[in-house]
This record gives structure tokens, sequence and C-alpha cells, in this order.
């Protein structure tokens, strides 16, 4: 969410006493919390609402785990044609491999 003075919901939207608006989004509608004199007011504000709670929660959390590696494949060297399953019902004569273009690669491994 862009804010035009650098707190999540606190936006200035006028030059009197109170000129940054504090506000949030709950079920798809706009919350008004209340205008105020600074923007750090605002911000603390926002802070306190359970929005700003779990904006704070989310940044602090822990990144997430990576990634299991994958499984290395073999690669078209390694295997040898007694390691293919033979499959009379596929047009390639091999089960899980299909021709599905006449380019460079025309076959693929499901």
């Amino acid at each position: 969410e862009r804010s035009n003075s650098g707190f999540k919901g606190v936006y200035k939207v006028s030059s009197g006493a109170t000129p940054y608006r504090v506000q949030v989004y709950r079920k798809g509608t706009v919350v008004h919390l209340g205008r105020y004199a600074t923007a750090e007011e605002g911000a603390r504000a926002y802070a306190a609402t359970p929005e700003g709670i779990a904006d704070l929660a989310a940044r602090d959390a822990p990144p997430p785990p990576p990634p299991p590696p994958q499984p290395q494949l073999p690669s078209n060297s390694e295997l040898s044609s007694s390691e293919l399953i033979r499959s009379e019902r596929s047009s390639t004569g091999f089960k899980g491999v299909y021709k599905v273009s006449s380019g460079a690669t025309p076959y693929r491994v499901q």
C-alpha cells in the first residue's frame, strides 16, 4: 500500500492542525481511524490496530524454509534401453514418453 507520509495507512490530506488521516482496510472496506497532527502519531494509531499488529508480526517472522532439493534425474546418456519400461499402448513404445513436436527435442517424459 502506497502512502505519501512514509507510514502504511497514514496519508497527508491537508495542511491544517491535523493534516494526517489514518485508515485501514477491513474485509474490503476502508475504516477511517481519525486525523492526527503528525505522521508519527498516525503511525502509532495504525500500529495499534489488528492490521498493524499483523503487519509487524509478518515483518518480524522468520523467512520460510527453502524448498527441499529436487531429486536428480539421470541424464539421457545415463539411461539405457533396459531401464525404460516398454508399453504397447504408447506410440513411442515406452511408458511415459510422448512425442510432442518435430523440433530438436520432440519427446516429453511424464
